[in-house]
């Protein structure tokens, strides 16, 4: 029997929108309970669902609107009833979607409603007797046989089976339906771009933090307890785009779900409560009640959802007391819950117990090119003609998706040209559509942040962060936190060494600021960093009160005369870079607080050139040529306020300046002035001093001067790579950091080292120590030991197991063998690394450091054999390098290691098999 010939559906069906499932179902035996149901609960969740109202009369044809609608259909549930084989059409409806089954990804679900399967597919009992009443009115095999061809196919599907015997609540066996309904039609998918580039990574990466069971790119099981996740970015990282494809994954995982966005004007327009009936109504799935007040939608969500497992998207939050006025407690959501967050802000969930940061940065650079590449040219590569401008647009957007997007977009079938001048422009400033989701973020912060924020854009990137803090502090841009806003908003984030870094694309924003502030007139803006521009503002002598940064070439000499800078009395800020400076600088710079002049010569043309600085805080000599002589230490007796005095490269320095009693200096930093060898007894006027150093100062070979005495207040001493053979540490109680880097002529630590209670940073790298004093146990505060390239170490004191709060120990390049046992109680530790030293089993000890996130015993030549203890101890394990080692094999427990992300083997060449890994571990 072939009924697909049917083909010229009624007007009726051919106006609805197309049905997503198809119920097919014997009135008299289901219609008023459970199909009605059944019916009603697909359509309340919104899926559109085709029923027939109709039997067929002997001797009719299948409708033809039935047949497009099983056709439309991606889903067809036939309820399988005692009645159901004597019903014409339903015989009919059920060849034809086994007919739609075969030709396309239709699928059926049969409800096997109080029948045993095995009578549908053998067609016995009432199935049977359905199929000889049809005999015996005359349908004869073209009809027949089809139709039991079909309930033999049916009979094999697996279903849902309700049965006397073992008795289902109705409404639990609709639910667990609608569930996979809607796993299976995805309706509750969110929409993603189709060139979705280099996400997946970012996706396994957050599915091992929230401890998701992820196969083979599907979340098949999540955990008990309620799982958070905050995303942070700079605006255009594609925050949302990564949160939409998690959502995805896991949404039918969960009763009930919600994707809340774009709610920053709903709630300006129609207050939270707003927001907060969408989010009832999601979870409710259409039918809840509407609140006109925030606090009762508050307890409606505390009561209602505390049993329900339920996932929530939350898109683009502004800050903590939003995310909290929204929702209240994340704990207030049933067990297995999951809130996924994406903000602009990093503190966002910091006081959510459980709560796993993930900061997104920006795309690598070959999926950068991809992106850009699917947009531009429907390629996931560029042309060969033009492959460089290409690149050097992908570089020019840092690698922001939104950029990426746009761009590409624009640059679609335009000639070389327009791709030129669209490199010139994004070099200037970013692109439009960047440009307006940064200006949202800049304008959040107040006046402070921003004025900071702009400072670091034209002139303090790359910086150590403290120096300028200074200047901030006294301009009363309250620093500690205008930087802790940007630090939380992805506009600036800390180097190793607290150096501000600024991404490219957010300097030139920054940047582009100070520009708009007058695109004519440079004068009138309020920072000048380009060289031409402020040589302008000062051939001219306009009146201008911007910071000016004058940076030459190192084979530039230009020669400006003082009497330039008489307009510039509001000046805060000058660089001065290599300039020959000629005249009397008089009293031009009464409120300059920052002045740098890196490169100033070691004698003047005239005596009166220092101007004069009564409120200066930072002044910068760098590479300069001054000596123990130069007139100019005169500043010192006037800078009153000065705090930091940078004096790097000066490798004319013998001895250092002298101190006036009257300073409040804070720190000095005589870096690599290779020649100096003597301290000046005005050291002992340092009182305050904070930060000492004399990093690459090689001819320094004490620091048992008399004139250390006072440095009760040091908190930071970098002495790398100076000639000093011994230190003695009785007055620096204070002291935090402490770096001896590259002092081979340092044999022994002092005894005294046990009065450093406030010491977290110890560095001895490339020192010719050969063992550590038991006194180390005293550093009760220590959190990272370096000993790295210490060569004639051998062995660690028993007592390093009492440094409780250690997190890093690196012992790479010593000559030690093995950990004493006491490292079993650093329960602090993160970082363990023993890169080439010479371990010959993997050290036990370290098997029950649960907050261990990375090993290295990378070049461990004497590591050899299987590693046979228990390491799936190691909860919190990231990153295991056992590269170019003679290890044999690893321990299956390595499987439950569900956190591992990085697997470093090259080079074991004994190694013939890995066991079972976790779902997210790359193996190197």
């Amino acid at each position: 029997m072939d009924i697909s010939h049917v083909t010229n559906p009624s007007s009726s069906m051919s106006t609805r929108p197309n049905c997503q499932v198809f119920l097919s179902f014997r009135g008299p035996d289901t219609r008023r309970n459970f199909a009605d149901f059944l019916y009603s609960s697909l359509s309340d969740v919104g899926i559109r669902v085709f029923r027939d109202e109709e039997e067929l009369e002997s001797g009719e044809e299948i409708q033809p609107q039935l047949i497009q609608a099983i056709e439309q259909s991606k889903i067809s549930i036939p309820i399988i009833s005692q009645d159901y084989g004597s019903s014409k059409s339903c015989l009919m409806e059920l060849e034809q979607m086994l007919k739609c089954k075969g030709n396309k990804s239709h699928i059926i679900i049969p409800i096997f409603y109080y029948v045993d399967p095995s009578d549908v597919r053998r067609c016995r009992g009432p199935f049977k007797e359905a199929l000889n009443v049809h005999k015996k009115r005359g349908r004869d095999g073209s009809f027949l046989n089809p139709c039991k061809f079909a309930l033999q196919q049916i009979g094999d599907l697996a279903g849902y089976h309700l049965q006397e015997k073992n008795e289902k609540n109705h409404g639990e066996v609709i639910k667990r339906i609608v569930h996979e309904v809607e796993q299976k039609l995805k309706t509750r998918d969110l929409i993603v771009p189709k060139q979705l580039v280099g996400v997946d990574p970012h996706v396994q990466e957050i599915m091992a933090k929230l401890k998701v069971d992820y196969r083979n790119g599907q979340a098949v099981k999540i955990g008990d307890t309620c799982g958070k996740v905050l995303i942070h970015g700079i605006p255009g990282v594609g925050k949302t785009v990564l949160a939409k494809c998690l959502y995805n994954q896991l949404n039918h995982l969960f009763d009930a779900c919600s994707f809340l966005e774009k709610f920053q004007e709903e709630i300006k327009d129609h207050r939270i409560v707003s927001v907060q009936n969408r989010l009832i109504c999601h979870l409710h799935k259409g039918n809840a009640q509407k609140f006109d007040c925030s606090d009762h939608a508050l307890t409606q969500i505390q009561r209602r959802f505390l049993n329900m497992k339920v996932l929530l998207l939350l898109d683009d939050v502004k800050d903590r007391d939003q995310l909290s006025e929204l929702v209240g407690e994340l704990g207030w959501l049933g067990r297995g819950s999951m809130v996924i967050v994406t903000s602009r802000r990093c503190d966002v969930l910091q006081k959510v117990n459980g709560a796993e940061n993930y900061v997104l940065g920006s795309m690598k650079e070959d999926k950068a090119l991809t992106l850009f590449c699917k947009h531009a040219f429907n390629t996931d590569s560029p042309p060969e003609d033009l492959k460089k401008l290409a690149t050097d647009i992908v570089a020019a957007t840092d690698g922001l998706p939104l950029a990426l997007e746009n761009v590409g977009k624009f640059l679609f079938e335009k000639d070389k040209i327009v791709w030129k001048e669209k490199l010139i422009q994004l070099k200037k400033a970013p692109d439009m559509s960047v440009r307006e989701a940064l200006f949202k973020s800049y304008t959040t912060l107040d006046d402070e942040a921003q004025q900071i924020f702009l400072d670091i854009a034209c002139f303090f990137n790359g910086m150590d962060k403290r120096i300028p803090h200074y200047m901030w502090d006294n301009c009363e841009y309250f620093p500690c936190m205008s930087i802790l806003s940007l630090h939380a908003m992805s506009l600036v984030e800390f180097g190793e060494n607290k150096e501000l870094r600024m991404r490219a694309i957010l300097k030139n924003f920054g940047r582009e600021i100070v520009k708009s502030e007058n695109k004519d007139e440079p004068c009138q803006r309020s920072r000048l960093w380009n060289h031409e521009e402020a040589l302008d503002v000062l051939s001219r002598r306009k009146v201008t009160s911007a910071s000016l940064g004058l940076e030459f070439a190192d084979e530039s000499v230009v020669s400006i005369r003082c009497d330039r800078f008489d307009k510039l009395q509001k000046l805060r800020l000058l660089k001065l870079d290599r300039a020959d400076i000629q005249g009397n600088f008089e009293d031009y710079f009464l409120r300059l607080k920052w002045f740098e002049w890196q490169g100033c010569p070691g004698a003047f043309h005239n005596k009166p050139l220092i101007p004069n600085v009564q409120n200066l805080v930072v002044l910068d000599l760098s590479g300069s040529q001054v000596d123990k002589n130069w007139s100019g230490w005169l500043l010192l007796d006037q800078a009153k306020k000065l705090k930091v005095l940078k004096l790097t490269g000066c490798v004319q320095l013998i001895a250092t300046p002298t101190f006036p009693v009257s300073i409040t200096l804070e720190r000095l930093i005589l870096e690599d002035c290779s020649k100096l060898v003597k301290i000046s007894p005005s050291f002992l006027y340092l009182s305050k001093l904070v930060y000492l150093n004399m990093k690459g100062c090689s001819l320094i070979n004490d620091l048992q001067w008399p004139y250390m005495v006072p440095m009760g207040s040091l908190k930071e001493l970098l002495i790398d790579r100076t000639s000093i053979s011994q230190i003695h540490f009785q007055s620096m109680i204070e002291l935090k950091t402490l770096s001896v880097r590259d002092c081979i002529h340092l044999t022994t630590i002092s005894d005294s080292i046990r009065h450093l209670k406030s010491l977290k940073y110890l560095a001895l790298d490339g020192s010719g120590i050969c063992t550590l004093q038991e006194s180390i146990q005293s550093l009760e505060n220590l959190q990272i030991l370096s000993l790295k390239n210490c060569t004639s170490l051998s062995n660690l004191p028993y007592g390093i197991g009492n440094l409780s709060s250690l997190q890093s120990l690196d012992l790479s390049g010593t000559v030690i063998e093995e950990l004493p046992p006491s490292v079993k109680d650093l329960k602090a530790m993160k970082v363990l690394r023993m890169r080439g030293t010479f371990i010959q089993e993997f050290p036990k000890a370290i098997l029950n450091l649960e907050k261990l996130e990375e090993i290295d015993f990378s070049l461990c030549r004497g590591l050899e054999g299987r590693i046979d203890c228990d390491i799936g101890t190691l909860s919190s394990l990231a990153i295991l390098k056992l590269s170019n080692t003679q290890i044999s094999g690893l321990p299956p427990s390595i499987s439950s290691l569900s956190r591992l992300q990085e697997l470093h083997i090259s080079g074991c060449h004994n190694l013939q098999s890995l066991p079972k890994l976790p779902c997210c571990v790359n193996v190197f």
